[in-house]
């Protein structure tokens, strides 16, 4: 859990991941490097606390949130499944403001 947050109790835990979950659910046009930024510090973790929980690299999880790699599906899934997530097909179009 990063430091630099007063740690919450289970309660809110949950709720927080609740809120976290909704709100990305609710953008399904979010683009992979918002997302995993989203869901890492939305959950209060750091990028090797993360890199541990996923068995992702600490640079690949950099260069994703930067929008300089571009993961396989794999290693995308790896980001997005300690949250419940994978990686989804939208219809191209109008963007959804979210």
């Amino acid at each position: 859990m990063d430091k630099r947050y007063k740690p919450l109790s289970a309660a809110e835990q949950l709720r927080q991941r609740v809120a976290l979950l909704d709100s990305i659910t609710m953008q399904p046009r979010m683009v992979l490097p918002q997302a995993v930024r989203t869901l890492r510090t939305g959950m209060r973790l750091t990028v090797p606390e993360y890199a541990r929980l996923t068995g992702v690299a600490v640079r690949t999880i950099h260069e994703i949130e930067a929008g300089k790699a571009n993961p396989s599906l794999s290693t995308a899934n790896k980001l997005l499944s300690p949250f419940g997530l994978v990686l989804g097909v939208v219809q191209q179009g109008e963007q959804h403001e979210g």
